[in-house]
């Protein structure tokens, strides 16, 4: 009979109906010995070193070591479940097996939790494009120059002459964001290229009162993204924005071209456990091949073993532990952004 042992104790929630999603996620996870199995119970930097071959896992063991858990899960659902994100962070509570001792065990984990641990850049986007899926990366070039995807009802075509307080965005805005200052401060869409584009087309920017700076209005944690874009985008529907072919987006700011020798797609830059974030991103083909024996996957696993922070992340075609340049943390400025990838919609208008 398998045991249960729960990370964090509480009461079983009912699953949501994503969990036939995140149970086959989980289940890559699990069945994937090099990075999950191992990982739990390698003799020299697993989390469970310690245990004896004959001895059983117990709650006390998982209370203890609760967060370096946390933190493989994050790491494995990043490197394991780049598209199914939005479904995981959907998911109230999960379950994924190991085995000890010929014995079958099963962690019930808080998924709120566990999304706590991943540390992923996300913004909003309001277009007229409505055939993005998550997964999907939306660039620059895809947008016409010149042209306006929005009506000034929707939200202000002249920023410079001060916003409109009347304007659908920067109200409903005004009620959304309250960590962005809420009614304080003033929000607008972002324009297209050659129209004063600040960052990307149709991405909820901030405008501080008072003051020149604008800025990106963006969620490091997935869930809560999320939420906010649902929030903003239920209220668009009823507003100025609707009837206009427009649909609403969450997407991840952080992305890259693989430049590698292999050119196997996009990376995106996430951090696990709260530390700097760095891209990485490389073929599944090198997960099996490369991770196990390289100096990074060392790194990777002195940092769960020991509960420190290591940087991971992901591509669409799958990806690797794998070293990278850090990038700098967060920009707080109006950024460049070619590229961005979308992880949840679309909510259409």
């Amino acid at each position: 009979m398998k045991r249960l042992l729960f990370i964090i104790f509480c009461l079983i929630l009912p699953f949501s109906a994503n969990s036939a999603v995140i149970e086959d996620c989980l289940k890559s996870i699990s069945e994937d010995n090099s990075i999950w199995q191992e990982r739990l119970f390698d003799k020299t930097n697993g989390i469970f070193n310690t245990i004896k071959d004959d001895e059983d896992v117990t709650d006390n063991m998982v209370e203890a070591n609760k967060n370096k858990i946390y933190t493989l899960l994050a790491a494995d659902v990043l490197l394991k479940c780049n598209k199914q994100l939005s479904f995981v962070a959907k998911t109230p509570r999960a379950q994924i097996d190991f085995t000890h001792n010929n014995k079958e065990y099963a962690f019930d984990f808080d998924v709120g939790k566990m999304l706590e641990f991943i540390d992923m850049r996300t913004g909003i986007i309001v277009t007229n494009k409505r055939n993005y899926s998550p997964g999907d990366v939306m660039q620059l070039s895809d947008f016409p120059q010149n042209t306006k995807l929005f009506s000034d009802e929707c939200s202000d075509h002249t920023i410079w002459e001060n916003l409109d307080d009347d304007a659908a965005v920067n109200k409903i805005g005004q009620s959304v964001f309250n960590e962005f200052g809420g009614s304080k401060n003033e929000f607008f869409l972002d324009f297209a290229e050659g129209d004063n584009r600040r960052a990307f087309p149709g991405l909820v920017l901030m405008d501080k009162t008072y003051s020149t700076k604008e800025t990106i209005v963006s969620y490091h944690n997935i869930r809560t993204g999320m939420e906010k874009m649902e929030q903003f985008a239920s209220a668009l529907k009823s507003s100025e924005c609707a009837n206009q072919g427009l649909t609403v987006y969450l997407v991840a700011l952080d992305v890259k071209k693989d430049t590698s020798s292999e050119k196997r797609g996009w990376m995106i830059g996430a951090g696990v456990g709260g530390g700097a974030m760095a891209y990485l991103g490389t073929s599944s083909a090198l997960l099996a091949t490369t991770s196990l024996g390289a100096t990074s996957s060392v790194v990777f696993w002195s940092g769960v073993a020991a509960n420190m922070v290591h940087p991971v992340g992901w591509i669409v075609a799958g990806v690797a532990v794998a070293t990278a340049t850090a990038i700098a943390l967060y920009p707080s400025k109006i950024e460049n952004l070619q590229q961005v990838m979308v992880i949840d919609g679309p909510f259409n208008l």
